[in-house]
């Protein structure tokens, strides 16, 4: 079948390139799609110098849990050109746990918000796991799960001809609670059992939990790339996966389960959500629901190795059967293609895309796979980064300015520069408004403008800033917030009251009181 070419932009927050959330989500799929006939596939960050181009000119454009009042006008002009955007949340973000860099972010309520009214703006969302589906499906009639899926395909594991067992974990360290939750029931164990050794791919807190073992019953690999992770895993036999019962945890994928499998490793995993549709307990993994239980198992097998090999090469044949990426690429470019149908969707020229696609590769730090595009962060987008970190740190603003000031220079075009660093700077109106000078559109320089005047006491020029913001996207429910808030600093109290029931009546609700009680935390 000769189908029409589709350009895909995969778009989310800058994110370690290194992790496995990376590689599953953004970059194995990017890959593998970009396989199928006719598919072009670029990933970028939402600070790269040209994300505003190829988000306008993408035919399909994934955002990933990205949350930026600039995208509203952005999302309803790729509407009226035929262009399909769909929102994507792979995290449940109303339960972010405190570890995680975006805690505070979504503890805000207008973030929240905002990441709603996004989600349904889009034309469709997109789910890691059918429990994310299940709190925020909806926001959006259309959506669809696309499960992790694996590429990678260690070789077979040889028979083992030692009576030693490997006992194994890697991990982020938010999956601190998790492991101290088995840790001291597993150091007793290893204890008990002289031919038991623990090896783990953590942080240090997490091989802190397991301080009490002695040197030579343990080790430890510290974390890194993704090809790393799994030349560790060839160095276990059983590998665990503790999850507390919590909302986070719930809305957590099945790929541990899928790396211990394919590697070749027994996987004994919590009796929780996120594996329940996945392991067989007993066939290609096993459950358990306490630290007495995970025992149990353990020294079940290590008592027969025969049940071992027969559970780790079950597992081992489910995944290359059932969850390998190739075999489930084309659901999603099925997916996007069915959508664009639906919308109008008008191709450009084959030959147009092609040479646009060869363009963009062309930038320093893209990273060409044929029709693979990766679009690496260059100095700009490090310093953007580190400005807004340095801006958040006590002490280092006038760094934080030295970093945007940097980034201005090397792109006198890009507004963010002068965005970012508008709470860094002495002079944070001229700021923001050399950022509107360079994107007009921009909702978020108008309204954090609007913010800067009141502060200093102009209520009419902030009026006037935050009426500009209204005017961009008049559904968006923060402009009013603003203006109540200043009429009514001003003594317009009857005036503030009706702008404030504005803003209430177009927010977004929160949750699907359908589901509110699976909500609660165990």
């Amino acid at each position: 079948m000769n189908l029409q070419p589709i350009l895909i932009a995969q778009v989310e927050p800058p994110q370690n390139e290194e992790g496995g959330d990376y590689y599953y989500r953004t970059l194995a799929p990017g890959r593998t799609m970009a396989r199928e006939d006719g598919v072009y596939v670029i990933n970028l960050t939402n600070i790269h110098r040209r994300k505003e181009q190829i988000m306008r000119s993408a035919d399909v454009l994934v955002l990933k849990n990205v949350c930026d009042p600039d995208l509203l006008p952005l999302i309803r002009e790729r509407k009226a050109r035929k262009r399909l955007t769909v929102f994507e949340i792979a995290d449940d973000i109303n339960a972010v746990q405190p570890w995680s860099p975006v805690y505070f972010f979504y503890r805000n309520p207008e973030n929240f918000g905002l990441s709603r009214r996004l989600a349904r703006l889009s034309d469709a969302m997109q789910f890691t796991v059918e429990e994310l589906r299940k709190i925020y499906g909806y926001l959006n009639p259309v959506s669809e799960v696309f499960p992790n899926q694996i590429t990678m395909i260690p070789t077979e594991k040889s028979e083992k001809k030692t009576s030693d067992l490997s006992i194994g974990w890697g991990g982020s360290h938010g999956h601190l609670e998790d492991m101290a939750d088995i840790a001291p029931a597993l150091i007793r164990w290893i204890r008990e059992n002289k031919k038991i050794h623990l090896r783990l791919m953590c942080s240090e807190p997490i091989w802190e939990l397991f301080h009490d073992l002695p040197p030579d019953r343990k080790k430890r690999v510290k974390p890194s790339a993704i090809e790393d992770y799994y030349a560790f895993l060839e160095t276990i036999d059983i590998g665990l996966a503790p999850l507390r019962d919590t909302a986070f945890n719930r809305s957590r994928s099945d790929v541990k389960f899928l790396e211990y499998a394919i590697s070749g490793v027994v996987s004994v995993v919590n009796d929780l959500i996120p594996y329940r549709d996945t392991v067989r307990d007993g066939e290609t993994g096993f459950f358990f629901r306490s630290p007495d239980e995970l025992i149990d198992i353990l020294d079940r097998l290590g008592a027969d190795r025969d049940l071992m090999d027969r559970v780790a090469k079950r597992g081992r044949a489910y995944v290359i059967e059932e969850r390998l990426e190739q075999n489930h690429a084309s659901n999603r470019i099925g997916f996007y293609r069915r959508l664009l149908s639906e919308i109008g969707w008008r191709n450009a020229d084959a030959k147009e895309k092609s040479s646009t696609f060869k363009t963009l590769s062309k930038l320093e730090g893209a990273i060409r796979e044929d029709r693979y595009l990766r679009l690496m962060p260059t100095r700009f987008e490090a310093l953007l980064h580190d400005g807004l970190v340095l801006a958040q740190a006590d002490g280092e603003r006038a760094q934080a300015q030295a970093h945007f000031a940097e980034a201005s220079r090397l792109e006198p075009k890009s507004y963010l520069p002068c965005l970012f660093g508008a709470n860094s700077t002495e002079d944070a109106i001229m700021s923001l408004k050399h950022a509107l000078a360079l994107n007009p559109r921009s909702i978020k320089a108008w309204t954090i403008l609007g913010e800067a005047f009141a502060r200093e006491g102009n209520a009419v020029a902030s009026l006037k800033a935050f009426e500009s913001a209204a005017e961009i996207f008049p559904e968006y429910e923060i402009p009013y917030a603003r203006v109540a808030s200043v009429l009514m600093q001003i003594g317009e109290k009857s005036a503030a009251e009706d702008m404030a029931k504005k803003a209430q009546t177009l927010a977004v609700p929160q949750t699907d009181d359908s589901h509110k009680n699976e909500r609660i935390e165990c």
